[in-house]
C-alpha cells in the first residue's frame, strides 16, 4: 500500500514573521528559505510520492559490456527532494560486481564558492550508484540486474516482462509523472448514411482514448478526399452501399499513405465490402488475417481474436491499412445490430478500438 503520510511531518509548522528593523542575519535568512524548501519537499512526498517523473531510461551498451547509459530526467525521492539529471550519464558496474545489484539515484548537496570569495552557494547534485541492497537513506531505483560473475556483460532484456540473468530489470521502476497527451488529428471520411452514426462512435472512442492512452483524438467529420488529408495523423473511411471513389480521391489517399501514415477502412454493411476491397487494391495494399504477432491483439488490451462489432468480427491488416467489415465504429456508440447491447460487449468494442488507435500510432 502506498504511504501517503510520509511527508506530513515535514510540512513547516512555523515561519519567520518579518518586522521593520529586524536583523536579517545569515541564520534568519537560511531559516526563511528553508521553510520554502521544506514545504516543497513535503508537498512532493505527500502529493506525488517517490519515483521517476520523466526520462531516466536505462539502456545497456551495444555491444554489451559493464556500461549502461541513463538518459536525462527528473525524479523525486522519499524525502521529497527533486533530483534532476540534465545530461546523459554512463555508469560502469565495474569488473568486480556480481549478484543482484540495484542501480539507484540519490540527491546530494555541496557548498561551492561564487565568483566573489565572500559569496558561497549550495549546489544540488545527483548520485548514481549500484548497491547490493536498498539503502536506508532516500533513493530512487532506476534498474536492477543480477550478474552471475564479475565482468559479466549487462544486456537489455529480450523479454522486459521476464528479464534473465545479466539482463536489465526495469519492472521495479516507480513512475509518478503525469503522462503528456499527444494530439492525434483524425479525418472521418466516407459514403452512405451511416457516417453520422460512425462519427458518434468515434466521439465515444475518443473519450476512452483520453482515459486509457497517451493520445487525445481531435476528430473532424465528413472530410473530403483531397490533398488536405496530409494534415491528419489518421484517416478513417467508412463506406455503406455500393459506393465509388473517383480517381482524385484515390490519388489523395495514396499521397496520404506515402507519408507513412495509417488508414482505417471499414465496410459498414455487406454491400460495401466489395467496394472497400477494390479501394484497397487500387491503393496497392494486400491484406492478411491477424496473427498472434500483431500488436493490435495485445496492446494495451489482450485479445485472442477481434471482438464482435456491429456486424461480426472480420478484420484484416495490410501495409498501413486496417480493414474491418465488423462495423466497430457503430458499436462504439453503444448499438450493436441496432439493439440495446450488454455493457461487456460495448466495453470489448471500446478496448478493441483503443488497440486499433495504439497500433496505428506506433505501427
Amino acid at each position: 500500500m502506498k504511504d501517503t503520510t510520509s511527508g506530513l511531518n515535514n510540512f513547516p509548522k512555523t515561519q519567520i514573521k518579518p518586522y521593520d528593523g529586524m536583523s536579517v542575519t545569515a541564520d534568519v535568512w537560511a531559516q526563511a528559505h528553508e521553510e520554502h524548501r521544506q514545504a516543497e519537499r513535503a508537498h512532493n512526498a505527500s502529493f506525488h510520492g517517490s519515483g521517476i517523473v520523466n526520462g531516466l531510461e536505462v539502456v545497456a551498451n551495444d555491444p554489451p559490456d559493464q556500461y549502461v547509459f541513463v538518459s536525462p530526467g527528473v525524479a523525486v525521492d522519499s524525502a521529497g527532494n527533486t533530483i534532476v539529471v540534465s545530461e546523459p550519464v554512463a555508469y560502469d558496474f565495474g569488473a568486480l560486481a556480481e549478484g543482484t545489484l540495484f542501480l539507484l539515484l540519490g540527491h546530494g548537496e555541496r557548498e561551492i564558492s561564487g565568483v566573489q570569495k565572500e559569496v558561497r552557494y549550495i549546489q544540488n547534485e545527483f548520485v548514481i550508484a549500484a548497491r547490493s541492497n536498498m539503502p536506508k537513506r532516500p533513493a530512487v531505483e532506476l534498474a536492477r540486474v543480477t550478474l552471475s560473475e564479475p565482468k559479466a556483460p549487462v544486456k537489455n532484456a529480450a523479454n522486459p516482462a521476464h528479464p534473465e540473468t545479466e539482463e536489465l530489470d526495469l519492472r521495479f521502476r516507480t513512475l509518478i509523472g503525469a503522462e503528456p497527451k499527444q494530439f492525434v488529428r483524425v479525418a472521418l471520411c466516407g459514403a452512405g448514411d451511416e457516417l453520422p452514426h460512425a462519427a458518434r462512435g468515434w466521439r465515444f472512442l475518443a473519450r476512452e482514448c483520453q482515459r486509457e492512452t497517451p493520445y487525445q483524438l481531435v476528430i473532424d467529420y465528413d472530410v473530403p478526399l483531397t490533398t488536405e488529408l496530409k494534415d491528419y495523423d489518421l484517416v478513417y473511411w467508412g463506406g455503406k452501399g455500393a459506393f465509388k471513389i473517383n480517381s482524385d480521391g484515390v490519388m489523395a489517399l495514396r499521397e496520404y499513405l506515402d507519408q507513412e501514415k495509417q488508414l482505417i477502412i471499414e465496410a459498414l454493411d455487406e454491400a460495401a465490402q466489395e467496394p472497400c476491397q477494390a479501394l484497397i487494391k487500387k491503393l496497392g495494399r494486400e491484406l492478411h488475417p491477424l496473427t498472434e504477432s500483431d500488436s493490435v491483439l495485445v496492446e494495451p488490451f489482450l485479445f485472442d481474436v477481434p471482438p464482435e462489432g456491429s456486424h461480426g468480427s472480420h478484420v484484416l491488416l495490410g501495409q498501413q491499412v486496417i480493414y474491418s467489415a465488423a462495423g466497430y465504429s457503430l458499436s462504439w456508440s453503444g448499438k450493436i445490430d441496432g439493439e440495446k447491447t450488454p455493457r461487456a460487449k460495448i466495453r470489448s468494442a471500446h478496448e478493441w478500438g483503443v488497440n486499433m488507435i495504439c497500433y496505428c500510432m506506433t505501427g
